[in-house]
């Protein structure tokens, strides 16, 4: 999902509609609609008039939207743009500081959701193997060279087939499995 930011003020400077309560609620009808979905989306922190209340508002909708994966940019100004001549820029200092404290708390969400994979099934593609043997894969889950991967154990798969895993393990991005009998 395309969000960006969801701080009603930031977004209208971004000439984008919505905010964080929209978001919240779109996201639950979705989860009630498809509770195995995956949710993704990126932020950009330090857009010019950024405040802290508004960086603030983005740090409480990501705890209570429990994304799966969340990705994050600083700001960065591009020619002819029209971002680019927005006054009150944000201090670069501020912006990697907000960067790290968003990553920060997306990191313990993730972890935490990766968790409640951890002893359940889940149908995995290889995608390589590593010079140990072990599987590398990912799940629906995972965007190809985005996301996390899931570490498979106990397969003699080959890249580009499915293996059925029992997930034994998480870590805040990457999955760990063993690989089960074939369905």
């Amino acid at each position: 999902i395309p969000l960006q930011h969801v701080s009603r003020s930031v977004l209208r400077r971004m000439r984008r509609p919505g905010d964080g309560e929209r978001y919240l609620e779109l996201i639950a009808r979705i989860r009630a609609a498809c509770p195995e979905v995956a949710l993704r989306t990126a932020f950009i922190v330090g857009y010019p008039g950024e405040t802290e209340a508004d960086f603030a508002q983005l740090l409480d909708f990501v705890k209570e939207a429990r994304l799966d994966r969340v990705g994050a940019f600083i700001f960065s100004p591009e020619e002819n743009t029209p971002a680019a001549s927005l006054p009150n820029r944000v201090p670069a200092r501020t912006a990697r500081a907000r960067y790290a404290r968003l990553m920060a708390t997306q990191q313990r969400i993730s972890l935490q959701r990766n968790r409640e994979f951890v002893g359940k099934p889940m149908r995995v593609l290889i995608e390589q193997v590593a010079e140990s043997g072990e599987r590398v894969g990912r799940s629906y889950r995972d965007a190809p060279e985005i996301d996390g991967s899931v570490r498979v154990t106990g397969s003699e798969a080959r890249p580009g087939e499915f293996v059925d895993v029992m997930i034994t393990a998480a870590q805040p991005y990457d999955l760990m499995g063993e690989a089960q009998p074939s369905r």
